[in-house]
């Protein structure tokens, strides 16, 4: 029972960073996905209006971005804890 206990500490240590971080970090990448939605407008067609449709995708891709990364990272450090199946003899 306590052989995975680091890993255990790690799958905490790693939740409780990334979760930390959150409130920093999607708000950052959110306006720098808007900034560069905003760059490439103005290059490409100056005289339209923001596409409000295309700026709630990507907000709703930035988050699902995020979620998803704890996620699988969550997901490959518990792989390791759980045991490998046995073949059973006969």
């Amino acid at each position: 029972m306590r052989e995975n206990r680091g890993l255990a500490a790690a799958i905490a240590v790693t939740s409780l960073v990334f979760l930390v971080t959150l409130p920093f970090t999607i708000p950052s990448t959110i306006w720098l996905v808007i900034f560069v939605y905003a760059i490439v407008k103005a290059i490409g067609s100056a005289p339209e209006q923001a596409d409000p449709a295309a700026l709630l995708i990507a907000i709703v891709a930035v988050v699902t971005f995020f979620t998803l990364a704890i996620s699988v990272a969550v997901s490959l450090l518990g792989r390791a804890m759980t045991p490998k199946r046995r073949k059973r003899r006969s």
